[in-house]
């Protein structure tokens, strides 16, 4: 896996994000809220934590699905936007409402793709 050429990682970044940005860009017409951008980097969290775990050893899918989809599918800038163009009680209650939900759910996320592991690691020993 270490041998994955430039080509080859920015294709697979490029692609995903891609998927990720289009994903988010569906979402965001099907939902056009403020907390519709919580949402999706609540959930682009968890799974990028899920994806830390089950593909450390899989460079290329990583590649894909986590710097590139879960990169093209959350959204920093729309949540920074977000947080200085609303009312300031309004903004606080985003931002924490963000934040906080978003790393519980990338540790949340991350410890049960460990737990896969563990259960299919000793499942097939």
């Amino acid at each position: 896996m270490g041998d994955l050429k430039l080509p080859g990682a920015v294709g697979a970044v490029a692609v995903g994000g891609a998927l990720g940005a289009l994903s988010r860009y569906g979402l965001g017409e099907l939902f056009p809220h403020i907390w519709t951008t919580l949402v999706i980097n609540v959930v682009g969290s968890f799974v990028l934590g899920v994806l830390a775990a089950l593909l450390v050893h899989n460079k290329v899918g990583y590649l894909f699905l986590g710097t590139g989809f879960c990169g093209g599918f959350t959204t920093f800038s729309s949540f920074a936007v977000h947080a200085v163009t609303e009312s300031p009680w309004r903004s606080i209650l985003y931002v924490l409402g963000t934040l906080i939900p978003a790393i519980l759910a990338a540790a949340l996320g991350k410890g049960l793709g460990e737990r896969w592991i563990r259960a299919r690691d000793g499942a097939s020993a």
